[in-house]
């Protein structure tokens, strides 16, 4: 049911009395003037007002009637209904028969700017439950299917979890703040959550392989901004737990390795996403000894980097060369330094996905990823 607030029964007035050329009130159902033309009116009662809302009908006072209705003045006074409920009742003041051929009018427009704000209320609290719901599910509980077919959405689609962070005021009030009345309009219930003033946290239906960055700037309609910043988790159905937390260990972890890039995606951040859970525990301090003494070497940043773009390369000794412009004996010398410190060999594959993990689990990140980055 609405519930009449100051600021929409002002903007009645506001938008009426200029037409008519009289003073408008606004009360509420039990009689009190909630906005006027003449503000000294604001706060008390009008008892015609009163009685127009328990009988349902229009009451015309004449400046002989003034008396019988305490707080009344000469005019007309009408019902606001919303829905077929009564919402408020609505005054001209006036001489009766100069005011009453506006009363239609005036009515009218109040029962329009009161269902538009019914409309945003209903709206209003539709995300509110959404968001609600998104929060238990994130924690782990389960969604019924009945809930799925009461936002009229299908249980068994494929979703993903998006980060969209927005970098700059500008890009909050044009892009973040407008996001979710943009999907909206597409006539589909938005599954998100603010996580923040410049963060939004949004669960998308998408096609089994169209779950890329690009795809979902087109379809967010943010092909052309480089101030919002994506993150894309693992896709799923509906364990909004999985979602929410690949969506969030992506994004710690990309912004880990490059902080400026925009697009973060789940698949290309798999492994260190998958052990960013490992942090800050004793399963991660172990993997650190294993580097600890390269990375105490003067030239350790440059073993390690070399270990990283090695790694990248599937252990192909030239192409990790080529990508770091140094010859390949540079390469295995780098990399038996490696071995000599570590006792890990980066030719032996249970050493080299030690050495792996190691570098993915690093609490500040060890090398910067020279992968290119939206």
């Amino acid at each position: 049911m609405l519930v009449l607030d100051q600021r929409s029964a002002q903007r009645i007035v506001d938008r009426t009395m200029p037409a008519i050329g009289h003073s408008v009130n606004v009360m509420s159902p039990d009689g009190l003037i909630i906005a006027s033309g003449d503000p000294h009116r604001v706060g008390s009662l009008h008892e015609a007002a009163r009685l127009v809302a328990e009988g349902g009908e229009p009451l015309i006072i004449g400046e002989q009637d003034c008396d019988d209705y305490p707080g009344a003045r000469p005019g007309v006074n009408l019902p606001v209904r919303v829905e077929g409920r009564l919402a408020a009742v609505v005054g001209i003041s006036g001489p009766p028969e100069e005011v009453s051929r506006y009363a239609d009018l005036v009515r009218i427009t109040a029962e329009l700017m009161l269902e538009q704000v019914a409309l945003l209320e209903a709206g209003q609290h539709r995300r509110r439950h959404i968001e609600e719901t998104l929060l238990a599910a994130c924690s782990g509980k389960p969604v019924p299917a009945v809930w799925f077919e009461q936002q009229g959405l299908r249980a068994d689609s494929l979703r993903v979890g998006v980060i969209v962070e927005a970098r700059g005021e500008r890009a909050v009030d044009e892009v973040l703040t407008p996001l979710v009345s943009f999907l909206e309009r597409k006539g589909r219930p938005v599954l998100a959550v603010r996580q923040s003033t410049s963060r939004l946290l949004v669960f998308l239906e998408v096609e089994s392989d169209r779950a890329d960055a690009e795809r979902i700037r087109r379809l967010l309609n943010l092909t052309t901004r480089d101030d919002v910043a994506l993150a894309v988790g693992q896709k799923f159905t509906t364990d909004f737990e999985l979602g929410y937390q690949s969506v969030q260990a992506t994004r710690e972890v990309g912004l880990r390795k490059a902080p400026q890039a925009l697009d973060l995606c789940y698949p290309d951040l798999r492994m260190a996403a998958l052990w960013h859970s490992l942090s800050p525990g004793w399963q991660q301090q172990d993997l650190q000894t294993l580097i600890a003494a390269v990375r105490d070497e003067r030239q350790g940043e440059g073993y390690l980097k070399t270990l990283s773009r090695f790694i990248e390369c599937n252990g192909e000794v030239q192409r990790c060369a080529d990508r770091l412009h140094i010859h390949p004996n540079t390469v295995r010398y780098r990399l038996r330094k490696i071995h000599s410190l570590t006792g890990l060999s980066p030719f032996s594959l249970p050493d080299l996905l030690l050495l792996h993990l190691a570098l993915e689990t690093h609490p500040t990140g060890i090398v910067e990823n020279d992968k290119k980055h939206r």
